[in-house]
């Protein structure tokens, strides 16, 4: 078996799982379905915009995360995980119901619906837990949209999806943010936006204050206060969800010193991105603001993009270490359940892409760590690396699993705990991803994975592409484009036509995937009347 610790050629396994009461029979696979038996906590830290390769994990030793790699020694590291739809709005609500994107409604960039018929935190309240959020939860529409409305229709208490508490840092410019208000009464004659960089920009800044003042560390402390002040017998599910590494790349000294002189490694590029994305450079001096979402930069603008984006991360994985000595210090971290993961990644420059929306790796590819505590007693090898795909769906149902609450049937996520168990009978064996138009027309697309291919149908372009993880992980060529690959790009064009025949003529006509310069971002299943009628273009939804 390939184990996590074996990669990172770590000391022996730390804990061992006693299977003491002998066979046990789960119904539905419901781990606490006994009410005898502790329902353990569950936290879940899910950092924003945090790429799958750049934690400690397969081959991996990029970026310093002894803290997540430690969670992932002591529990289960999934090698292939997904965003399905990688953008915030999109990720949150697969998320927040355990569907994916056609069922839950949302193809694209725009507005979560107010209220779903499943929720995560409200599923979870009503199970018992006491439910709390701190950091970015991106529930509420930004910008232009969020104009739209009176502000009274932002009110938090309108957005809350079932959480007992929240305490918001989700960025400079939202209204009712925790985060701003409190840096305003500790530091009335600082500028929050200390660095002058903006939330898509490529490059990097000197974070000016105290490590106390940044958003990350503001959104661990709120998380140890509630570790420390909780004191109901009641189990809690508590959401960390942290702004960085999202953009502004803002890291503090010490971490932007300790890469200085380390390797960083240069973008991948392939002949297809070089043809298609490399004659975008329209912004080419770096002490212009760099937030264009493709761009040919120069390797010395790509390296000084991720040293700041590899030091947010050092920082972030640091302030998680602080969480779970706050647990370990409360006695609760051997009953609580520990979830990571992330909404999505960033290209960073690879294939002279950034930011996210894209089919490719570092854009749609995100961590996914599960460490279970031994209150649950899962008979499974600490230290796993698991190869099935899994996607953002998934984790409600993993959630409702621990939680002795039967997964409803209708959804489309599964718990990924009897993967841990090794039981994948019934598994995916094929994933499906989707975007909308985001930054430019052309950048709509659907695609289909499985355990090595990923086939990608552009729609406004009918551009395909075919790419083979397994001997070309860094997606540099395109198979699609190569004679000796016509049956599989054929099978896989069926297999999308079959994914898609459903939808209806706008994407599948005459057995054939339709081209179409419409940008469709909702489908039918969007709970249209879960929100302000300002809010949605009713003509897009069908």
């Amino acid at each position: 078996m390939t184990t996590y610790s074996s990669i990172l050629q770590v000391n022996p396994l730390r804990f061992t799982v006693l299977f003491i009461l002998g066979i046990l029979v789960f119904p539905l696979k419901v781990y606490s379905q006994n009410v005898e038996k502790k329902r353990p906590n569950i936290l879940f830290i899910f950092p924003d915009q945090l790429r799958s390769d750049y934690i400690g994990g397969e081959d991996s030793n990029i970026v310093h995360t002894p803290n997540l790699d430690q969670i992932a020694r002591e529990g289960a590291l999934f090698s292939r995980a997904y965003s399905a739809t990688p953008t915030c709005l999109p990720a949150r609500a697969a998320l927040m119901t355990g569907m994916a994107p056609w069922k839950n409604g949302l193809l694209s960039y725009a507005p979560m619906a107010t209220k779903y018929k499943y929720q995560m935190p409200q599923m979870l309240r009503d199970a018992g837990y006491y439910t709390f959020a701190t950091g970015k939860l991106h529930y509420k529409p930004i910008g232009s949209v969020a104009l739209k409305v009176e502000p009274g229709e932002l009110d938090n208490s309108k957005f809350m999806h079932g959480f007992h508490e929240i305490k918001l840092c989700e960025g400079w410019g939202h209204p009712q943010n925790d985060y701003n208000i409190w840096f305003k009464e500790k530091a009335p004659d600082l500028k929050i936006d200390g660095t002058g960089l903006g939330p898509t920009d490529h490059r990097t800044g000197i974070y000016p204050y105290n490590d106390e003042l940044h958003p990350t560390a503001w959104t661990a402390n709120q998380a140890i206060d509630f570790i420390n002040d909780h004191a109901s017998k009641d189990p809690f599910f508590l959401k960390v969800a942290f702004h960085r590494p999202h953009p502004p790349f803002d890291p503090p000294k010490r971490w932007l010193d300790f890469y200085k002189n380390r390797e960083i490694p240069l973008a991948d590029v392939g002949k297809w991105s070089e043809d298609k994305f490399g004659k975008f450079n329209s912004i080419p001096s770096p002490e212009q603001q760099l937030n264009a979402p493709r761009g040919n930069y120069s390797d010395s603008i790509v390296e000084n993009a991720r040293k700041g984006y590899y030091a947010a991360i050092s920082f972030l994985d640091e302030q998680i270490g602080y969480i779970l000595t706050a647990l370990e210090k409360k006695g609760e971290l051997e009953n609580t359940l520990i979830v990571v993961s992330s909404d999505h990644g960033d290209m960073m420059g690879d294939h002279h892409l950034w930011r996210k929306s894209y089919p490719y790796e570092g854009s749609a590819a995100v961590p996914m760590i599960i460490r279970w505590p031994e209150s649950i007693e899962l008979t499974a090898d600490r230290g796993q690396v698991i190869k099935e795909l899994v996607e953002l769906r998934d984790v409600l149902p993993t959630f409702l699993d621990v939680a002795g609450v039967a997964v409803p049937s209708e959804m489309d996520g599964m718990s990924m705990i009897p993967l841990i168990e090794g039981n994948n009978k019934g598994w995916r064996k094929v994933l499906d991803l989707e975007h909308g138009q985001c930054y430019w027309k052309e950048n709509s697309w659907t695609g289909l994975t499985d355990e090595r291919y990923k086939y990608i149908y552009y729609a406004v372009t009918g551009e395909e592409q075919l790419f083979d993880l397994l001997k070309d992980p860094k997606e540099k060529k395109n198979l699609a484009n190569l004679s000796e690959y016509n049956k599989s790009l054929k099978r896989w064009r069926q297999k999308m036509i079959d994914h898609l025949r459903d939808r209806g003529h706008k994407w599948v006509k005459d057995g054939k995937l339709v081209r179409r310069g419409e940008n469709i971002m909702f489908s039918p299943n969007y709970p249209k009347d879960y929100f302000p009628k300002e809010i949605l273009n009713q003509s897009i939804i069908k």
